[in-house]
């Protein structure tokens, strides 16, 4: 089959290669094959690819990526829900894919049959693949980490309301009744308004920090949601996050080098451990790479309201699976509104 393939560490314009004569796998046990549709790109594919001390961990060579959405083609079904030509999307996790080496930017992968949902007949497959990762993390650092119900109507900040993630967190959050503030750039306020936001903050026109303590200091927030990862963010939030809020962190201290690792390695064990009285910052951290794992009960409630329509795909662009190494470029751009997607055929 077809798939494109790494065999050492580096960026995707230099080691992603394509092979045509890549083995098909085999399904086994409870994963299922699927034939692949569409794949969307994450941050975390990239950086398995390139980035240390991420990529050390990497089992080479190695198909990329983890969303994907597509048709039943195989696999022990008995029990499972799902029929040989079944429209599914669903994800596999990250820690499976370090190990084995197996993603999905192929023309077939296995994924397990709990990570599966059948694609909403609403959603193509390139708009059901642009959810699995970031849906979900979103979901878990709002639902799960977050504890946002509906109807309590919360108060809850998003940082990078127009990312891949963001885009999702702004919907959920809005689905569960709360007031939500995003940050954004000029570009991007029409895409976030449409979404649902309650407000728009511009982080190029103000010092974020010292304009959210400011607007925000009297009736602070409940919840604040770092999908971008900036350091003073975290460090001001005592002024905008009531004290028994949560700080939820999808990005993490940005890593880039050993040096860079072995720095947002400390910072991390501070904004979790340092205490007060040396400097710590009094609010709860959540940084969710610690915890975000995928479940098959959030992933079904989310193809309810992706069928609904409460949540709607945000996709950015489409790209043909020759031209991978395009989308890749787009992806690590920066300038993505939505998810990037490669369509399979």
């Amino acid at each position: 089959m077809r798939a494109w393939v790494f065999h050492k560490a580096g960026p995707p314009s230099e080691v992603l290669k394509f092979d045509t004569n890549w083995p098909k796998p085999e399904p086994s046990g409870t994963k299922i094959l699927v034939e692949v549709h569409a794949v969307s790109l994450n941050p975390i594919g990239w950086k398995a690819m390139s980035t240390p001390p991420i990529s050390w961990g990497q089992k080479k060579p190695c198909v990329p990526e983890a969303d994907v959405s597509g048709i039943v083609a195989g696999g022990e079904l008995e029990g499972t829900g799902f029929s040989i030509g079944d429209e599914v999307f669903g994800i596999v996790p990250y820690d499976t894919i370090m190990k084995s080496g197996q993603g999905v930017l192929a023309e077939y992968t296995l994924v397990e049959s709990k990570l599966l949902a059948k694609k909403p007949t609403n959603l193509s497959h390139a708009e059901a693949a642009s959810f699995p990762l970031a849906g979900l993390t979103a979901w878990q650092a709002l639902v799960i980490q977050g504890g946002l119900k509906e109807g309590d109507g919360k108060k809850v900040l998003i940082n990078g309301g127009s990312g891949g993630v963001g885009a999702y967190a702004v919907q959920i959050a809005k689905a569960h009744g709360a007031h939500v503030t995003t940050t954004s750039s000029p570009s991007s306020n029409s895409l976030v308004s449409t979404l649902g936001a309650d407000e728009i903050v511009d982080y190029h026109s103000v010092d974020l920090p010292k304009y959210l303590a400011e607007k925000h200091g009297d009736a602070k927030f409940d919840l604040v949601f770092d999908t971008v990862g900036v350091k003073t963010m975290w460090e001001g939030s005592e002024g905008f996050l009531k004290p028994e809020g949560q700080y939820v962190d999808v990005a993490g201290p940005h890593m880039e080098s050993f040096l860079t690792a072995l720095s947002a390695g400390l910072d991390i064990a501070g904004r979790l451990y340092k205490p007060k009285w040396l400097g710590g910052i009094k609010r709860k951290y959540t940084l969710m790479m610690l915890h975000g794992t995928q479940r098959s009960p959030e992933l079904q409630e989310a193809a309810s309201l992706l069928a609904k329509g409460t949540i709607k795909p945000i996709v950015d662009q489409v790209f043909a699976f020759d031209d991978v190494h395009k989308a890749y470029e787009r992806s690590m751009s920066g300038r993505a509104k939505g998810k990037v997607v490669v369509k399979v055929e």
